[in-house]
């Protein structure tokens, strides 16, 4: 440097060390706390015991799980057949020789649903001697012979795509003389053992069954009562 020109002073470094949490920006270090694993007692029976409780109480629950759902299945099953029952039809048909009115002589066929929910009755037929008769043939078929000259009446109730509550009766043929002329109904009354039904009823549920009403035998279930357009019904 030349003379007479005082040096110019430089500022003095800093030596002092900053801390790095204080530093903008920095991140601390973290310490890793280490989580303890679980050990047992250290007593060896204690902990046999222990694990012999838990398997157990595993094994109980399940148990007593399998048992409360087969407990529940059953109630369901028995609250299916409680419905079933209440709803349960059952047709019988019956002859009448007497009128309930007026207690003279008369011959009528009647339906009568003896069960205890109402029957869906798809299909009824009445044969003489094994072929299907409507009611518009059913008195030559059978009383052609017996008819003569007197005079009578005739009243025909189809059933048939009905309903027929349960405990109710409907008449399906009533013959009524007129006069005191009672040889068709002598007749028809001997002829009646050659009269056979069949029918095919269900219940509200959609379960049906079809019947020849036969006393000796249960109506059979069936899937569904097949019905034709040539089917001779009443």
């Amino acid at each position: 440097m030349e003379d007479g020109v005082e040096a110019e002073k430089l500022p003095e470094q800093s030596t002092e060390t900053i801390a790095e949490e204080e530093v903008p920006g920095s991140m601390p270090e973290v310490e890793h706390a280490h989580a303890p694993h679980g050990h047992g007692s250290g007593v060896s029976w204690l902990d046999i015991i222990v694990t012999v409780s838990v398997v157990f109480i595993s094994v109980l629950s399940l148990v007593v799980s399998i048992e409360h759902g087969r407990t529940m299945e059953k109630m369901v099953d028995q609250n299916q057949k409680l419905v079933v029952a209440s709803t349960l039809p059952l047709l019988t048909y019956g002859w009448w020789d007497l009128d309930p009115v007026t207690f003279k002589p008369l011959e009528r066929l009647s339906l009568r649903n003896d069960g205890v929910g109402p029957a869906i009755v798809e299909k009824f037929e009445v044969r003489y001697k094994g072929v299907v008769q409507t009611n518009d043939t059913i008195l030559k078929a059978c009383c052609a012979q017996y008819m003569g000259k007197g005079k009578y009446q005739s009243f025909f109730g189809d059933v048939s795509g009905t309903v027929l509550p349960a405990r109710d009766t409907r008449n399906l043929m009533t013959i009524k003389p007129l006069g005191s002329d009672y040889k068709l109904l002598q007749g028809f009354d001997k002829v009646k053992a050659d009269m056979s039904f069949h029918a095919c009823y269900c219940s509200v549920l959609d379960e049906c069954w079809e019947t020849d009403f036969d006393p000796s035998k249960r109506p059979q279930p069936v899937k569904e009562c097949k019905v034709s357009p040539n089917d001779k019904l009443w």
